[in-house]
């Protein structure tokens, strides 16, 4: 199948990326001439069997993501349909993903690191007062523009306080950066995961900034059962005060 000359009311200039059941494209919005991404869902190539719930997944990534309006996420701006593809209307962010620095053995000091880390904590705490868990937090997700601002993009497994899509006992996310109780479907988080278990993401991308690409490489393919096993060795021990002595 070609790519579609217009999508909308959108002009499709290029190809940013693809993956299985879509493409993602720069397009231009004519109306108030600005450069928009925009995400799509090829309706043939979705599963027949699981087609409706694939749908409202993908409607479901549109209303988290677009209920927020904050400097660190990428906005969305529309949602919509036609004969061939389902499609999500979002902010262009000229930058490069977190996951492209780290597979160029990029590493980053400790100042950028703590900027960075502000600036996802500041996004997670904002999406979480309006009801939004992002449950995917991973340096794929990231986006860091040239000026340094981070962008949290991808909200496509989302959990919105409204939302039945997820059933107790599934489990949602990348293994390689879930908290453990999400790894063992274990507690709410497999429901809806708690902030601890969006600081354990955070915090999991963090140490793959810090580090060479060679030392650090969780791979989105280990198996969920393989990273159980290792994460049932650690106990979670309550904080403890520091010492005033």
């Amino acid at each position: 199948m070609t790519d579609p000359a217009t999508i909308g009311k959108y002009r499709i200039d290029s190809v940013l990326g693809k993956g299985a059941m879509g493409v993602v494209y720069k397009a231009f919005d004519p109306g108030i001439e600005r450069a928009v991404a925009i995400k799509t869902v090829r309706k043939d190539l979705v599963d027949p069997d699981i087609v409706e719930q694939s749908m409202a997944r993908f409607k479901n990534e549109a209303r988290a993501a677009g209920r927020l309006l904050h400097p660190n996420i990428v906005s969305v701006y529309e949602y919509g349909e036609d004969d061939d593809n389902a499609f999500i209307v979002m902010e262009y962010v000229e930058g490069t993903g977190l996951r492209d620095f780290l597979n160029r053995g990029a590493a980053f000091d400790l100042a950028q690191i703590a900027a960075i880390m502000t600036q996802l904590l500041l996004a997670l705490d904002f999406a979480h007062e309006r009801g939004v868990i992002h449950r995917d937090i991973k340096p794929a997700n990231l986006i860091l523009t040239e000026s340094g601002t981070l962008k949290v993009a991808d909200f496509g497994i989302a959990r919105i306080d409204t939302s039945s899509l997820t059933s107790l006992g599934m489990v949602m996310g990348t293994p390689s950066y879930m908290s453990p109780e999400q790894c063992q479907g274990t507690g709410r988080s497999t429901v809806a995961p708690t902030s601890s278990a969006q600081v354990w993401s955070s915090t999991s991308s963090s140490r793959a900034r810090s580090r060479s690409a060679a030392r650090w490489k969780p791979s989105p393919t280990r198996s969920v059962t393989r990273i159980r096993v290792r994460r049932r060795r650690f106990r979670v021990c309550p904080c403890r005060r520091p010492s005033t002595r």
